[in-house]
């Protein structure tokens, strides 16, 4: 059943991106785990504004990637939940990485988190 929500969001989110004009990009994997990749050539990662909009995406990602629309049983929940949190730590210690960066040192415009 996970696999299946994984791969039914995975392909729905794929083109969600392109269609919102949003800078994440939802790919499903092995049918096991699922990325996002969020691009942030855009932001200014070592200036504050810049690694809160970089999180919001982070978090905006880790919800699509891990949680179903409407109501779900708690089971479903508890993994989408593990999944969400999964992800958004990753894409935290990334961006907080980013940002601790020296400046000028910054040269990805993408990072890559993911989720099982």
């Amino acid at each position: 059943m996970k696999r299946t929500l994984i791969a039914l969001a995975g392909a729905t989110l794929l083109a969600a991106p392109a269609l919102a004009g949003e800078p994440i990009e939802v790919i499903a994997n092995d049918g096991e785990a699922v990325q996002a990749s969020i691009y942030h050539g855009d932001l200014d990662l070592q200036s504050l504004a810049g690694n809160e909009a970089l999180k919001g995406r982070v978090t905006k990602a880790a919800r699509a990637m891990c949680m179903s629309p409407g109501f779900v049983p708690v089971r479903t929940w508890s993994n989408e939940k593990r999944c969400f949190s999964t992800a958004q730590a990753d894409g935290y210690a990334q961006a907080d990485a980013l940002f601790a960066s020296p400046r000028g040192q910054v040269i990805v415009e993408t990072i890559l988190i993911t989720a099982r």
